[in-house]
């Protein structure tokens, strides 16, 4: 059963109320402007926090994380100080302790159609009014997607945030299979492996573990952390369509779809990373997500991360934003703020587009 926009958000909003993910401390509301629900995060200033709720974390937690990558000391000494200098002032402005707007809490928010028409100047002011001290931040927006919504923020005075570049299919009309692609559909319709969709309590612990093993323990702590807890109700409850790839009786991978709309994402991807790379693991998972989208007709958001991989499955590369109304802020705040999209879109998206990253 595949929820509309509206049950979406007010069921997720529910389930955030148990707080379900580990190391996200924020409280969660709900809007209505126009009869949409618009849910909504609010974070309190404490370190560390979940990306998906404090954009401190999202530009100092994951730097200092990939220090270990730069072999030279001496530059890595001098990275780490700039990073120690940097958080008073990204904390001064406001990064830790923000109002998030259309927080879904997934790797990449998504914007249902009614967006396109929203009363963006009810919604702020609504926002304003309930935290009026705090920065307002839409995540996850791209031009591909969401270049009407973007061409009206940016006429009300939002400033805009490079964050990552992410990768879409979204022209099935278009869509051909390479080598690449018709290898994944053969490993995904080989007979020994069954994907199904997850039922007991084993399994979505499981789930958890698998999650856990890839975008935790290979990649990064900074990672979202759903809880047992979460990937169980956000199933049961339609949010998440959460499945297990299963070879020999053995759950070997998991991938959660999340729709709204037409569009969709896989936040939650996981796989046993002691398996030998022969078993393709990763390959199987992406080959049911990219089938499921091309069956569905659905803009499927791949997410960053993995670029040469996802490049070689035809998808396109989008720089993503982040959009914040800092208008009513002090001063000082809204200097900081400003410097730091300006770093963004001059620095920051150049080295994206050139690495490819």
């Amino acid at each position: 059963m595949t929820l509309s926009s509206q049950e979406w958000h007010q069921t997720f909003i529910t389930l955030m109320q148990s707080n379900p993910i580990d190391e996200c401390t924020a409280s969660f509301g709900c809007y209505y402007i126009d009869d949409v629900a618009i849910p909504y995060s609010v974070t309190p200033k404490i370190p560390n926090n979940c990306y998906a709720v404090s954009p401190m974390t999202l530009l100092s937690g994951y730097a200092e994380e990939e220090l270990h990558k730069v072999k030279n000391v001496a530059v890595r000494w001098v990275c780490k100080l700039l990073i120690n200098m940097t958080k008073p002032i990204l904390s001064l402005a406001g990064l830790d302790q923000v109002q998030t707007l259309n927080n879904q809490c997934l790797s990449t928010n998504m914007y249902s159609e009614q967006w396109e028409s929203l009363n963006l100047d009810e919604l702020r002011r609504v926002a304003l009014d309930q935290y009026p001290t705090f920065p307002l931040v839409l995540r996850s927006l791209n031009q591909l997607q969401y270049s009407h919504l973007i061409q009206r923020l940016e006429q009300q005075q939002w400033q805009s945030l490079v964050t990552r570049q992410v990768y879409l299919l979204e022209d099935w009309q278009a869509f051909s299979f390479n080598r690449d692609l018709t290898k994944d559909f053969k490993l995904f319709n080989d007979k020994d492996w069954q994907f199904k969709p997850l039922a007991t309590d084993e399994e979505f612990q499981r789930a958890k573990a698998l999650y856990d093993m890839l975008y935790l323990d290979k990649y990064s702590r900074n990672n979202i952390q759903f809880s047992t807890q979460y990937l169980k109700q956000a199933s049961q409850n339609n949010l998440v369509h959460l499945v297990g790839l299963f070879y020999q009786g053995e759950m070997l991978a998991t991938l959660g779809i999340v729709e709204i709309d037409n569009d969709m994402t896989c936040p939650i991807f996981g796989y046993d990373t002691n398996k030998p790379q022969s078993f393709a693991l990763y390959r199987r998972i992406s080959a049911y997500t990219i089938r499921h989208a091309m069956i569905c007709q659905r803009r499927f958001n791949m997410s960053s991360g993995a670029p040469a991989f996802k490049r070689n499955r035809k998808a396109r590369p989008e720089i993503e934003f982040s959009y914040v109304y800092i208008a009513h802020l002090p001063w000082y705040k809204r200097v900081i703020w400003q410097s730091l999209c300006w770093l963004t879109q001059h620095f920051y998206r150049p080295l994206l587009m050139r690495f490819q990253l």
